[in-house]
């Protein structure tokens, strides 16, 4: 108790920062850099990620703004694998915005994440103490600009080189406030999505890294979806419903 006592003079700086770091932005990343150490606290850091929806990368600290129709596609894609997973007998979490450390002073919260081995309770509920593992399937859902797409590019690139065996997605949405065109076949079956070999220029559009971490491009159409590694399956209506205005 003494300890939290005596951080908290330190936080309410850190928070006073932050907020006016905050000013004027609504959408995307925020990256709040510190003096060397300033975040070496465990109690401080503890404090900022549950004030903030945050990352914290060394001495970086970035802040992700998260619209609405962020969090609902997030909350979507977990209800999707929570589903998958259930009909194939896997004993899997899926879940989004949840807290993992990797390495030493790296905090990450993937947008939504597959755990092949449930985390255990203490790591779900104190993860930087109890060192919450990452992922088995990484997926990052960013606003198609340069410096949202770079934050989630950045992170995967470290992440491919400082980890084994996990399949990222990666899934670029317009920031923009006019829908995207309704489903023209609605009741139409689902098909595989086809590959192209470049990054599309205008979103949405989804990356699926393969097992030798190639980026492997897709166009997210209508009624199609794309089979990862580990048996799950994304469909693209779950995003573009929701880009659409269908909730």
């Amino acid at each position: 108790m003494n300890g939290s006592i005596s951080e908290q003079p330190k936080f309410d700086e850190i928070r006073d920062r932050i907020e006016q770091e905050l000013k004027g932005h609504d959408a995307g990343i925020v990256k709040v850099k510190f003096p060397v150490k300033e975040l070496g606290k465990l109690k401080v850091r503890e404090e900022i990620h549950n004030a903030f929806n945050a990352e914290i990368i060394g001495d970086n600290l970035f802040i992700k703004y998260n619209s609405g129709g962020k969090e609902v596609i997030h909350v979507k894609l977990v209800y999707s694998f929570t589903n998958q997973c259930e009909n194939q007998e896997k004993n899997w979490l899926a879940s989004n915005n949840t807290m993992c450390v990797v390495g030493e002073r790296r905090e990450f919260r993937p947008d939504v994440g597959v755990w092949f081995q449930k985390p255990t309770f203490p790591q779900m509920i104190k993860p930087l103490v109890s060192l919450c593992p990452h992922p088995n399937v990484w997926i990052e859902v960013f606003y198609n600009y340069e410096k949202d797409r770079n934050h989630a590019f950045e992170n995967i690139n470290w992440l491919k080189r400082n980890t084994i065996g996990v399949e990222f997605v990666a899934i670029a949405i317009p920031h923009a406030v006019t829908p995207f065109h309704s489903n023209p076949e609605p009741e139409a079956g689902m098909t595989q999505a086809i590959s192209q070999l470049t990054r599309p220029t205008r979103a949405p559009y989804i990356c699926h890294w393969d097992s030798n971490y190639n980026e492997i491009w897709y166009r997210m159409e209508w009624n199609r979806y794309i089979a990862l590694r580990c048996g799950l399956v994304i469909e693209f209506n779950i995003v573009l419903n929701v880009l659409s205005g269908i909730y």
